[in-house]
């Protein structure tokens, strides 16, 4: 077999998709609350961290039989190449920080050499492995806080938010896909996990540890993730986007809840970045509109700008937020996006009247 013949996504890119959500959203949690180049770092850290995992992995495990094979040098190379860029995360934040960042990375240490041995012996997809991975990427939200030199109280409350969706998150979704794939498992843990989640958030925020926002995200997971366990169980892949829809919707939460209490985070440039990618999408909702018209077929590109306007619309609720008052354009983009969603699901010429609607309506603001 040729080296050639090994394709390089089955060594460079992780098999399983869970890992993406629990890894990206303290990553964006410490960009919102103290963005900068120290937390610029640590998402290179976090990122390239997570990726070197799996052909590193793939790399173990065939010297371990004392083996090499074409997909042992590639996951080498790849897996090196991936850590040189995590340290070189690591390095930018240790040379840019302005406070004691290491510390829950070093906390979180045991966690994470609990992770890596149950993945050197494939369990790294039980509860308890997937539990400790989340809470251990879940380090790298206050090390950021932490590295930009806001203080304990705001770092240790970015942690609590990310544990207490990441442990109601991993219950529920594992009864989800055991119900999806035909088995019958107890439901109340998955329920227990969802309320417990909510009731310590709770507690936490009477102890001024949580902004209110978040504890209301928790509050939206609990009683989805309940409504849900009641109904038929649907697709994996369906768990899977819902998941890292809530885990998006407690980041943004918590990173508005922080603002609204005075700390400078990035969400203070959100209504201009509303206001001026609602201006930029104008012209191409005409434009989308009429090659629908026209072509009668809603094809992937179509899809990919639709989530540009849920985007938008997103930035308008924070809009909205930010000031607790009807302003007319985000709530004119939220109604043209809404109105959008039920026009695709119907047949031609539909969809393009959607597009078209959708530009008249920010076009009239």
């Amino acid at each position: 077999m040729r080296a050639t013949s090994v394709p390089l996504k089955s060594v460079a890119l992780p098999t399983e998709h869970g890992g993406w959500g629990f890894t990206l959203e303290p990553l964006l949690l410490g960009l919102f609350l103290s963005p900068g180049p120290h937390t610029l770092g640590l998402s290179l850290l976090g990122l390239f961290g997570f990726l070197a995992r799996h052909p590193l992995k793939l790399a173990y495990q065939d010297l371990r039989k004392g083996k090499r094979y074409p997909r042992t040098q590639l996951a080498l190379k790849v897996g090196g190449a991936y850590s040189a860029l995590a340290l070189l995360g690591l390095l930018l934040t240790a040379l840019t920080a302005q406070g004691p960042f290491l510390l829950p990375l070093l906390l979180a240490l045991p966690l994470g050499a609990y992770m890596l041995w149950a993945d050197a012996l494939n369990r790294s997809r039980d509860l308890f492995p997937e539990v400790a991975a989340a809470l251990a990427m879940a380090s790298l939200a206050p090390a950021g806080v932490l590295a930009g030199g806001l203080g304990p109280e705001t770092a240790l409350g970015s942690f609590l938010a990310l544990a207490l969706r990441d442990v109601a998150a991993l219950y529920y979704a594992r009864t989800q896909v055991l119900r999806a794939r035909g088995s019958n498992p107890k439901l109340y843990p998955a329920h227990l996990a969802l309320w417990a989640s909510l009731l310590l958030a709770l507690l936490l925020q009477g102890q001024g540890l949580l902004p209110a926002p978040t504890t209301l995200a928790l509050f939206l997971l609990a009683l989805y993730g309940s409504l849900a366990l009641l109904r038929p169980p649907v697709e994996a892949k369906v768990i899977g986007w819902t998941q890292m829809g809530f885990g998006l919707l407690v980041v943004l939460a918590t990173a508005l809840g922080y603002t609204l209490q005075g700390l400078p985070t990035a969400l203070l440039g959100v209504p201009l970045l509303h206001r001026f990618l609602g201006w930029a999408l104008v012209g191409l909702a005409f434009l989308a509109g009429l090659y629908l018209l026209l072509r009668k077929e809603v094809n992937r590109p179509v899809r990919i700008l639709l989530g540009l306007y849920d985007l938008n619309a997103l930035l308008g609720l924070l809009y909205l937020a930010f000031f607790w008052k009807p302003l007319p354009h985000p709530l004119l983009a939220l109604i043209g996006v809404a109105l959008l969603h039920l026009l695709l699901k119907k047949p031609h010429p539909w969809p393009g009247v959607g597009f078209l609607l959708l530009g008249f309506l920010l076009l009239w603001h």
